[in-house]
């Protein structure tokens, strides 16, 4: 069952209310580069072919705030996004299969990223998530 629109709503909600700290992104990029360390080297990775750093910190953010509607919705952690779930992931039109699978993920994910590269990195790690769940 995908993630509720609701759902999704309500954690972009918070994290733009916790976004007034000013270590509240750092500690977000650092939650998820722990909890899911091969996840966010594959992002590091394949963004830095083609954006640099800022791209990476963003796109490590939104991958942050996709674990914590994930999170949210199945109450409890996520087993690690490892690269068999990235590589399950990978098959086929990934954007489409996203849309599919988890709309309202899609959506934050169209809507918050501008960078086609990032956009369909995150289309595979929501859906390398919905693996792992």
């Amino acid at each position: 069952m995908s993630v509720p629109e609701q759902l999704v709503q309500n954690v972009v909600f918070e994290v733009s209310q916790r976004m007034s700290d000013p270590t509240y992104a750092q500690l977000a990029i650092g939650s998820f580069a722990e909890s899911h360390p091969d996840a966010g080297r594959y992002i590091a990775l394949q963004l830095s072919r083609v954006g640099g750093d800022e791209l990476i910190v963003n796109a490590l953010f939104h991958a942050e705030v996709i674990h914590q509607c994930f999170r949210r919705h199945l109450g409890r952690d996520l087993d690690a996004v490892g690269f068999p779930n990235l590589d399950r992931a990978s098959q086929g039109d990934v954007e489409k299969r996203c849309e599919r699978e988890e709309p309202a993920l899609a959506s934050y994910v169209a809507s918050n990223a501008d960078d086609a590269h990032m956009r369909k990195l995150l289309a595979l790690l929501t859906l390398a998530m919905n693996d792992a769940s």
